[in-house]
């Protein structure tokens, strides 16, 4: 696949098309939240119905190109509405649509990740209505990362390749994460998300070599991360100045990863013999 390994700068829905169907073991993204921010080359500020339909035709070309088993996390929030209904909704719960519409595409609901953003907010609050109950803001300091997948649960691959500790396993599969937010604003990017979030995923979403994909790539943090997790990995933004930025962070991953890898029967070693003496005692007793 010419597009293995590579950051495609063109409109996301034009650079999904170069992707081969069935081949994505695993999706990470944050998609525009319509807000108006100042994004290099993207519209941040569309009609929500036409936001809805453009977000259902991006997660229908990414249901497309991946594989069976394999699985899609988005990192999405609810956001106070600025837009010309909000008398009548003043929060848009935009994973609450995404949900909705990843269910009509075709994408069956696994789980939701609650990202609480420790620090995030600080002393900020909502002045108009301070220490009165006339129209409190509440000040949201997580997000939801929710997971989906295509077809089977499970996701084929070979268990060596699997590359979690156990410490990191009983960590990641709690529901909510403590991970600050990303403080830099690299290559002058409004909204880049943290390093630690892109890991977890992956150990635990993926095996080692699997494809990686990031249809809003934006800086690179999902595929510097991938490249470092020795997976393969695609990203897509129409910004040049953002793909220029994600090659040369990636760029910079020294391969020492394969130095650290211990594969997963050895990691699990005396857990495994002590299961095999077990169930060896089992069947002598009958």
């Amino acid at each position: 696949m010419d597009t293995l390994n590579t950051i495609i700068n063109k409109d996301v829905l034009d650079g999904l098309k170069d992707i081969s169907d069935e081949t994505v073991a695993l999706t990470i993204s944050s998609p525009p939240y319509n807000l108006k921010i100042g994004y290099d080359s993207i519209n941040d500020d569309q009609p929500y119905g036409s936001y809805l339909v453009w977000l259902k035709e991006v997660f229908s070309e990414v249901y497309r190109v991946t594989k069976h088993g394999g699985r899609c996390a988005i990192n999405i929030d609810a956001m106070t509405n600025r837009q010309d209904d909000k008398d009548q909704e003043y929060v848009r719960c935009i994973y609450a649509h995404l949900y909705n519409l990843m269910k009509e595409i075709g994408w069956k609901f696994r789980t939701e990740i609650c990202w609480y953003k420790q620090n995030a907010v600080g002393r900020q609050t909502a002045w108009g209505s301070y220490c009165s109950c006339s129209n409190p803001t509440i000040r949201r300091t997580h997000e939801y990362i929710l997971l989906f997948s295509k077809g089977d649960w499970k996701l084929e691959g070979d268990s060596e390749l699997s590359d979690m500790t156990k410490e990191e396993f009983c960590e990641y599969t709690l529901s909510t994460w403590f991970i600050s937010p990303e403080t830099r604003k690299m290559a002058g990017h409004p909204a880049t998300y943290p390093e630690k979030l892109v890991k977890r995923l992956v150990k635990l979403f993926s095996y080692r070599g699997d494809l990686i994909l990031d249809p809003f790539n934006g800086t690179g943090t999902t595929t510097y991360v991938a490249k470092k997790l020795a997976r393969s990995y695609i990203g897509i933004d129409v910004s040049k100045d953002y793909c220029k930025f994600a090659k040369e962070r990636i760029e910079t991953v020294v391969d020492l990863f394969d130095n650290e890898y211990i594969p997963r029967s050895k990691r699990l070693g005396k857990k495994k013999k002590v299961k095999e003496e077990k169930e060896e005692d089992l069947f002598n007793g009958i």
